[in-house]
This record gives C-alpha cells, structure tokens and sequence, in this order.
C-alpha cells in the first residue's frame, strides 16, 4: 500500500516542479514583453492583456520552435500578401509557411497590424478596449483560432497573471511621475522641442537644476502647467468659463445658503408659482423640480458615516473614498492592481473620485447580509450595491421588474429567490 502512496507523491512533486518552471517562464516573458504590448494598445487599440495572452498561448510563453528561431510570437502563417522571410512546419497541414521575423518587437508589431488591417477583425475595434471577454471572443468569432475552447484559454491567462492591468499603463506612468526629483522639473532646451520630441522622464532625471527657463521669454505657451516653469510676462488667455444651463436660478449659481436665505428663497419661489397659475393659459409644474427647488436638501446626496480605514461590509473589505482623491493612490495603498478596483466596483476606468464614494478592495457577495433593502431616497442600484456589499449584475438579476433611479420606499431583493 505504502508504494502506490509513494509513486502518487512523487508524481504530484514533478508536476508541481514543472508548474513552476513554466510560471517562472511566464512570468519572465509578460516582463519582457509587457512595454511593446501596452504601446502597441496605444498605437492601435489592441488591448495589451489580449496581446501578451495570445503571445503566451501562441508562443508557450516564447519557448515553441517558431518564437526560438523565428520570432514569430504570434503563430501568424504567411497568407498572400507576406513578402518578407518565412519559416516551415506543420501545423493544421504539413509544412505550412509562417512569418519569420528579424527580432520580437516585429512579431508584436505585426500582430497588432495583422488585425487592425483586415477586414474580419474591423468589428473588434468597436468593442471596449479593456473588455477582455469581449476581445477573446470576438477573435475566436473572426476566425484568429480554430480550437473551440480559444477564448476560455486566453481569459485564463489573462486571470492567472492578472494582465488586464496592462490596459491601464497610466499607473505606471503615475509611479515614475512620483519617484521623479521635484527640483529638476526646469528645461535647458526649447520648451516645445523638449514636451514633443524627449520623454518627460528622461527630461526629469538629465536636466541640470542651475539652468532656468524664464532666462528665455516663450511667447507661446505650449507646456502643461507643473511640467516647466511659466514665464511671467506670457500673455495667457482666461480661462474658459462653463456656460449656466438654461432656465436656471439664479440662486443655484450662488454657494450653499445659510438658513434665513433659505427660507427667503423658498418663500420667493413659492410666489413665483402661485403667478405662473394665474395666468390664462395653465402652466404645467414638475412637482419633481418644485420639490427640489423649495427643498435645496431633497437633492439627497448620500452622506456616509463609516469608519477611517479600511472596514467591512457584507464582510468583504472597503474604505470610504474621498472626493478627489486617486484611484491610483487607493491602488498603491491596498495593493490592488488598478483594473481590479473598477471591476470589484462596477466603475468606469477614471483617475480622481467625482465625489465620496464606498471603494471595495475584493469581489462583493452574491447575496446581501439581509433579505432586502429599503430605499431611503432616490438612487440607483448601482449605489445599493456598494451599500450593500452585493454584486451589481446578480442584483439586476434579483430584480427584473425595477425601473432606475429608484424611488424612496422601494424594497430591493438581496438574494436569489429561486435558491
């Protein structure tokens, strides 16, 4: 009995062994390749995770012969319009011809135009460039792949080594940003030649201090504010104003009323109606906006009263976030890769916060700690969500018959009542 215990060891601590060569491969090769895939998505759109993924499966993370000894990462085959080197093998058929490449950077190139360029793939290009399942379906759907199970393959990868973090290069942008020397932020150089033509890093980390650009009046100011010193005698257009939406109040425009102007406001505006009724042809009132006009306070934004820090809710992790503050930051702090932020929240990609807002830093239950929520003013389930700690897609499930925004008093299943 003792043998086949032992043989079964042995054999899960080879499998383990090479598991883990092959992730260190890996690892290694979205290291390699990581910079030309998110420039590529900058180029052309192709999103970078989709990139490394399909380079990894295609290549096996650059070990196959064709990646070894052609650089081609990509699988791509000849097709009539190559006219560059091309390499032998057999693949769906004998000696089949693939592209050959004189170094990788090509082969990434190549593949980002190979789908921008052809007809086929023109509908992926509307799609969200950071929708993975989207992209590794729609590839399948195009003909790239003819194995039934592509797209499962590539968003595995994707999961695995959490390449959707790629798509966002801006984090990495905002972390050298921050490690640059305040102090060498002045120019020696033209201010135009040196923003268009020499990376701002290398600009941050080769300028000497001592040299100022104000020594050299610029008459056209075409440098963002914080990236060099503004000369004083320039001539800068004022600033655009946002045009005031019409029919609007004057006092919507003023800041927050203490209380007696409130009331004088009310008092003015309840008059305003009674003479709009007066008049020979009725005047139809939104009971709505009256309500809101009278009642500054009824435009109920959501006041929260958490805890500093990170806390729990529905026993899942999160901070109230604060106007303002960095997406970026929240992801630095909590060690949470950027895109994973917006995907726990059901958020678009931004950089600040628009207003304080509850932030989870892990996927939300599928199920409330209650049964249901109460509405307590108008909102929207996207909002019940965060509050609740519940997925937001399963909370549309749970309630198909809502009508967003919700009213007050309107009760919200928390769970599956089929289960």
């Amino acid at each position: 009995m003792k043998q086949p215990i032992l043989l079964i060891l042995v054999l899960c601590m080879i499998v383990q062994i090479g598991w883990t060569q092959n992730n260190a491969t890996t690892i290694a090769y979205i290291a390699q390749f990581k910079t030309i895939a998110m420039k590529e998505m900058k180029r052309t759109g192709v999103p970078a995770s989709i990139t490394l993924a399909q380079a990894i499966l295609e290549s096996n993370s650059g070990e196959s012969n064709l990646a070894k000894n052609h650089n081609n990462h990509f699988g791509i085959k000849c097709k009539s319009d190559w006219t560059g080197a091309k390499a032998y093998q057999d693949d769906d058929a004998k000696q089949e011809c693939f592209r050959a490449y004189d170094a990788a950077e090509l082969s990434f190139k190549d593949h980002s135009n190979f789908l921008k360029n052809r007809p086929n793939y023109v509908d992926l290009f509307l799609l969200d460039p950071v929708d993975d399942t989207a992209w590794a379906y729609g590839l399948k759907k195009a003909g790239y792949a003819t194995a039934s199970d592509y797209p499962k393959k590539l968003l595995k990868i994707i999961d695995d080594y959490e390449l959707a973090q790629y798509n966002f290069p801006e984090l990495e942008n905002e972390i050298e940003t921050e490690e640059a020397p305040v102090k060498k932020v002045v120019v020696d150089t033209p201010v135009n030649k040196v923003l268009v033509d020499t990376p701002i890093k290398k600009e941050l980390t080769d300028t000497p201090v001592t040299k100022v650009v104000v020594d050299t009046p610029v008459k056209s100011l075409n440098k963002p504010v914080g990236i060099a010193q503004m000369n004083p005698t320039d001539n800068l257009a004022p600033l655009p104003t946002k045009a005031l939406p019409k029919k609007i109040l004057p006092s919507q425009t003023l800041p927050a009323p203490q209380k007696d102007t409130i009331q004088k406001d009310t008092i003015k505006k309840e008059v305003i109606t009674v003479v709009q009724t007066t008049q020979k042809e009725p005047v139809k009132i939104d009971s709505t906006k009256a309500s809101t006009i009278a009642q500054p306070v009824a435009t109920k934004k959501p006041s929260y009263n958490y805890p500093e820090g990170q806390f729990r809710i529905n026993q899942v992790p999160v901070i109230l976030g604060k106007e303002k503050m960095s997406f970026i930051e929240i992801a630095l702090k909590y060690k949470v890769p950027l895109y994973k932020l917006f995907e726990y929240n059901d958020i678009k990609a931004s950089n600040l916060l628009e207003s304080d807002q509850l932030i989870f830093l892990a996927p939300k239950k599928k199920a409330g700690a209650a049964s249901f929520h109460i509405v307590k003013y108008n909102t929207s389930l996207q909002e019940i969500s965060q509050l609740e700690g519940v997925q937001l897609s399963l909370l549309k499930l749970y309630n198909p018959q809502l009508v967003e925004p919700l009213k007050e008093g309107t009760q919200v299943i928390l769970f599956n009542k089929k289960k």
